[in-house]
């Protein structure tokens, strides 16, 4: 875990504190006799406004939650700058030659590298209370640490599903995404398994398996989503046996939580943040911040000849439902139908649709991206299947996009690799802290804060399994989009 203490000079000029216990933690949080009994009310100026490491606070609450898997893995290490550059080493040389004859100077041969750039994106949260909250009788003790608490927690929910999901590409034009790029969009876009609406296989897993090793990776790790885990587990154990008599009872229901693979055996990580994807919500998000529907939508005739199109893995001809929301990073518009929605005609099943997005004439707030939401064959309920950023921001302006089915509705993904930190690793500019700000009426008002990018070294060494079956039985989703 990384701490104030990875980063030279961190505090100089910055009034930024060491890291302290939970319990100073706390003590630094609170108003009236308590605090000044442990000497925090006499600091003045700059001092009272100090930052102040939150790494501790962390440290307690991410180890002793389940659901940030994947922070709780990946390696911390500081970084230093808001560009972090690294080298991949793409090969030792070439592939031929190697053998001499006898007393021949051998071929020189160079190794390849790649200069490769990561931006370290900013996660934060702002959190109030009033002054005469932190006076009365709260059930759940000190409100101020109590909502440092939901504050950090919402914090790792943001950053966990970034860390899988994360797209830097999302920005109006010319402009850098607030997100990084998670997973999905580091690994290698030839590291893919389609499943095509099929269940999770072993013969998928250790065909993932080759696609590391070949790379000269070892698989050590699948993050998976919890509904694909228990179809799986159940492929293997249809019905349970037990040995008679008994007089302890038994304990029911089994659940693989490793594979042996021909690359080595790969740990299983359920991971709640890998949902299904994320079905369309009718009303919008973010209020008034977040950015003008769109005016229309419309759906173009399928391309004149087959352009790679895989209709047939999403069940071939049939009615489709479109819909589109405009998006910024304070929330999403309501969505705009597609009237009629679109029919793949038999024999069509490998010709694209583009899809013709126009902001609003009256246009309040820009988008930056827009979702793309699709139904299943003949269904009626809609999944985001796309994300794709805005062409242009100005009023009535066009964006295209060209529908080829990469992302099949209703369905799942994971993801396999090589947890090291020669392969993945995450860069910290500064650990999670907090930050008071200024008081400027009866409440104290701080932020909390991380700065950070998550690099991966090696894009041929982790790979995704995509279009993953959903169950028939599966919930809605619960709300971590």
């Amino acid at each position: 875990m990384v701490s104030i203490n990875d980063y030279e000079n961190f505090g100089q000029g910055f009034g930024l504190g060491t890291s302290q216990e939970v319990d100073e933690l706390n003590k630094a949080l609170n108003t009236g006799a308590y605090a000044q009994a442990n000497g925090v009310a006499g600091q003045v100026n700059g001092a009272a406004l100090q930052v102040e490491s939150l790494e501790n606070s962390l440290k307690v609450l991410t180890y002793s939650n389940e659901h940030v898997k994947f922070w709780k893995k990946i390696t911390k290490t500081p970084a230093y700058s808001t560009v972090e550059e690294y080298n991949q080493l793409l090969s030792y040389g070439s592939n031929s030659g190697g053998f001499v004859p006898e007393g021949v100077l051998p071929e020189t041969d160079d190794s390849q590298y790649r200069r490769q750039a990561s931006f370290v994106k900013f996660l934060g949260t702002t959190r109030e209370v009033t002054h005469p909250m932190t006076l009365v009788r709260s059930a759940h003790g000190d409100v101020i640490a109590r909502e440092n608490q939901n504050g950090i927690l919402w914090l790792m929910k943001q950053l966990e599903n970034g860390l899988f999901w994360g797209n830097s590409k999302l920005a109006a034009p010319g402009k850098e995404g607030v997100q990084f790029d998670g997973l999905a969009n580091l690994i290698d876009a030839e590291n893919v398994i389609d499943c095509k609406g099929q269940e999770l296989q072993a013969g998928n897993i250790n065909e993932g398996a080759q696609m590391i090793l070949e790379n000269f990776g070892i698989p050590t790790d699948l993050y998976i989503p919890y509904e694909v885990l228990s179809e799986f587990s159940q492929e293997y154990f249809p019905k349970e046996r037990v040995i008679m008599p008994t007089q302890a009872g038994y304990q029911a229901g089994l659940v693989v939580n490793k594979f042996q693979t021909h690359g080595g055996a790969v740990n299983f990580e359920p991971d709640l943040f890998l949902q299904k994807t994320k079905p369309l919500s009718t009303t919008g998000t973010g209020g008034t911040k977040a950015p003008t529907a769109p005016a229309s939508v419309t759906i173009a005739a399928a391309a004149a000849a087959a352009d790679g199109a895989e209709w047939a893995k999403a069940g071939g001809a049939g009615t489709y439902q479109y819909a589109v929301t405009a998006c910024n990073r304070f929330g999403e518009s309501v969505p705009v139908m597609v009237a009629d929605g679109y029919t793949v005609a038999a024999g069509d099943e490998g010709k694209s649709v583009t899809l013709t997005i126009t902001n609003s004439a009256s246009m309040v707030v820009a988008p930056e991206w827009f979702n793309i939401y699709r139904s299943e064959k003949d269904g009626t309920q809609l999944f985001k299947v796309a994300e794709v950023p805005a062409a242009s921001v100005a009023a009535s302006g066009v964006t295209t996009h060209a529908d080829k089915v990469a992302t099949i509705a209703n369905t799942y993904t994971a993801f396999m690799g090589e947890m090291t930190p020669d392969v993945i690793a995450f860069k910290q500019l500064a650990p999670i802290m907090k930050m008071n700000l200024a008081t400027l009426g009866p409440c104290i008002r701080w932020m909390i804060l991380l700065y950070g990018v998550p690099v991966l070294y090696a894009p041929k060494k982790w790979m995704k399994f995509v279009n993953i079956k959903a169950s028939p039985k599966s919930g809605a989703n619960l709300g971590l989009y």
